[in-house]
């Protein structure tokens, strides 16, 4: 289930989402045991993609950092004053029970119209 992070954003502005990983234990994942991380954003409502903005690789570490801006945060459906986006991180790491373990972890938040243009 998606974590709603209950807060919203003007559209085309710009917003930092941080992103920590913890193990099936809830310890912290330690960055060398981490692999790949990438994340995708989604429109909620149509599902699609937003600015080809999928599988998009992020230095390991953790936490990590994803900024978002622009045409990132941008309304799809003119006729909405707001809409709810899908940040989705992919992590493939080593843990004590398995290798290449994946973490699947997705969070939701709005986007606000900046005009009714």
């Amino acid at each position: 289930m998606p974590i709603d992070l209950e807060f919203s954003i003007t559209e085309k502005g710009s917003v930092v989402i941080q992103a920590s990983f913890t193990d099936e234990d809830g310890d912290t994942i330690s960055a060398s045991l981490i692999k790949s991380i990438k994340w995708t954003l989604k429109d909620v409502f149509t599902g699609r993609v937003v600015n080809d903005r999928e599988d998009v690789s992020v230095d390991v570490d953790n936490p990590v950092y994803i900024f978002l801006s622009d045409d990132d945060l941008k309304i799809i459906n003119r006729r909405n004053k707001t809409e709810q986006k899908e940040l989705i991180v992919d992590v493939i790491y080593d843990s004590k029970y398995k290798t290449n373990a994946r973490l699947h972890e997705s969070c939701l938040f709005k986007v606000s119209r900046l005009t009714s243009g």
